[in-house]
């Protein structure tokens, strides 16, 4: 074995990649939904396995394995089934009594455990096991500074107590008032050194509950999400004036719209994240103008969140043309770096809407830094008309792009535009565009209007691997051709595409109609030319 492999620092960082690897696959996949983040991120969407076999190795990996396979835990099984006779506990309903000795001496690994992630426990075997055998002197995880808590019934707060003290994050499920009455009012005693809380559940938030929060958390609490919980004016009013909040998320409705003045000019200075769910855009949209209204500002709609980077919007139905196009139209408040916006409807609930890209780039300077854009209406009867003047204009102003999804449901680009895009954002990686594949009978691409002749200077995208191109990309031959230069014609395609992207390989579940055998006859050239390439290097 190589020397630096003995380098705990570095076995560290290659082993802290394997644990991640499917959550940074997960990120860059293409996934049907873009949900409301939370907080604290599954610990499913860890490659366990791989660590796990890391540890078994060698003894030089065995430790470092460890501390990182036991860092993130879904139950506290793992730590139980370690001791002698592991055999005997949690069968049936029967649970294991240690006395605290037993505990702290067979349990090594507990020190380990920085993030865990409680479910319900239906029989209460580890209640049992933990209140049974915690130590009265010294904590059961002395290093937990996550904890995910999904039980909120009263006889489980014993042993949450039990975890709240070194507690950074807390994301708990708390739709029972009687539950959130007993752990709110000494939560800043159980929990002092609390700097994120998620409020899980369907529930109406009470003002008095979140004052409290900020009167008992004087340093201010930096995250504040409200999960599936309706916030009022009045209590969007308070929460406003935290000047540490730097992540939001609430369910925006017809009550959270302001309509008397604010309570300070200055709202949100910290915020980076805000998140909402709402029944359409045009509540966001109403929200909005009522702020420029209060504020007697009638140039902006803005938030005037001046380190604000993400905003991330789902919407349960459809909208109008007219409510896309004034949304897009409001974004000015900062310089965003995530924008996500998408309609969450059912299809027979879908309405016509057609509205045009064009307004969000009016304001370039609030799009500068922008990395993620994903724009997704109802995929049945919404169009987004995208024009090549739009994309060279997205492409110069912002190159660092690195996520742009439009689902595919935009009237179609040109090759032409679709290189400039993908080699002037040098940094992309993923792009769903309906893109438009006519060749002429030369197999020279088509494009609409030469508003650029400087692309020969750009250099290749070596980031971009996966493109979807949806269903109605139409790929097709102009002018007269004869059959002996049709397959170099079907050719010119991947290859062209292969010089605009050497890592590019399309994504194939969105062919079908009438185009769909062709675009697989351009993947397969695709994979076969990177593989080639990657052969090569």
């Amino acid at each position: 074995m190589h020397r630096c492999l003995l380098l705990p620092e570095i076995l560290e960082v290659i082993f802290d990649f394997v644990f991640n690897s499917m959550k940074v696959a997960l990120e860059r996949s293409v996934s049907i939904f873009h949900p409301i983040p939370y907080i604290l991120p599954s610990c499913d969407h860890h490659d366990r396995r791989s660590v796990f076999c890391l540890a078994l190795t060698c003894h030089a990996f065995r430790d470092i394995a460890l501390d990182l396979l036991y860092s993130h835990l879904c139950s506290i099984r793992p730590l139980i089934k370690s001791l002698p006779h592991s055999e005997l506990v949690f069968s049936g309903t029967a649970s294991l009594v240690l006395t605290s000795e037993q505990f702290n001496s067979s349990i090594p690994y507990a020190a380990r455990v920085k993030f865990l992630f409680m479910q319900y426990d239906h029989h209460g075997t580890v209640y049992a096991t933990l209140l049974a055998s915690a130590p009265k002197d010294t904590l059961i995880f002395p290093n937990l500074r996550s904890l995910t808590w999904y039980d909120g019934r009263i006889t489980s707060i014993p042993v949450l107590r039990l975890l709240l003290l070194t507690l950074e994050t807390l994301s708990i499920s708390i739709a029972e008032t009687s539950f959130r009455q007993a752990i709110i009012p000494d939560l800043h005693i159980t929990a002092p050194h609390l700097k994120a809380f998620e409020l899980m559940g369907n529930y109406v938030a009470t003002q008095s509950e979140i004052e409290l929060l900020l009167l008992t958390y004087h340093e201010g609490l930096t995250k504040f999400p409200f999960q599936y919980c309706n916030i009022s004016s009045s209590l969007l009013d308070v929460i406003a004036t935290w000047p540490r909040l730097r992540w939001l998320t609430l369910q925006l409705g017809s009550d959270s719209i302001p309509s008397v003045p604010l309570h300070t000019p200055q709202m949100f200075q910290a915020l980076t994240h805000l998140n909402i769910s709402c029944n359409n855009l045009g509540i966001f949209t109403s929200f909005l103008r009522a702020f420029r209204m209060l504020r007697m500002d009638s140039n902006t709609y803005s938030l005037e969140c001046p380190n604000l980077k993400t905003i991330h919007i789902n919407a349960k139905e459809c909208n109008s043309s007219s409510t896309w196009s004034e949304l897009l139209s409001s974004l000015t408040c900062t310089k965003l770096e995530h924008l996500i916006i998408e309609e969450l409807c059912d299809w027979f609930s879908c309405t016509l809407a057609v509205f045009d890209f064009h307004p969000l780039l009016v304001h370039p300077i609030a799009l500068a830094e922008l990395k993620t854009l994903v724009l997704i209406p109802n995929g049945y009867t919404s169009t987004i008309t995208l024009t090549d003047t739009d994309i060279i204009t997205l492409a110069r102003t912002c190159p660092y792009l690195t996520v742009f999804d439009l689902r595919a449901r935009n009237t179609p680009i040109s090759l032409y535009a679709l290189n400039f895009l993908v080699r002037c954002c040098r940094e992309l990686r993923r792009a769903l565009v309906c893109v438009n594949a006519e060749l002429d009978a030369l197999g020279r691409t088509l494009p609409k209007n030469d508003l650029d002749n400087d692309q020969g200077g750009l250099q290749p995208n070596t980031q971009l691997s996966q493109l979807h191109i949806g269903g109605k990309s139409p790929i097709a031959c102009v002018g007269p051709l004869r059959p002996s230069t049709a397959p170099d014609l079907m050719m010119s395609i991947p290859r062209f595409l292969h010089m605009m992207a050497p890592r590019l390989r399309l994504w194939r579940s969105w062919y079908k109609g009438e185009y769909g055998r062709r675009w697989e006859m351009v993947s397969d050239a695709l994979s076969v030319m990177v593989s080639d390439s990657a052969k090569e290097s």
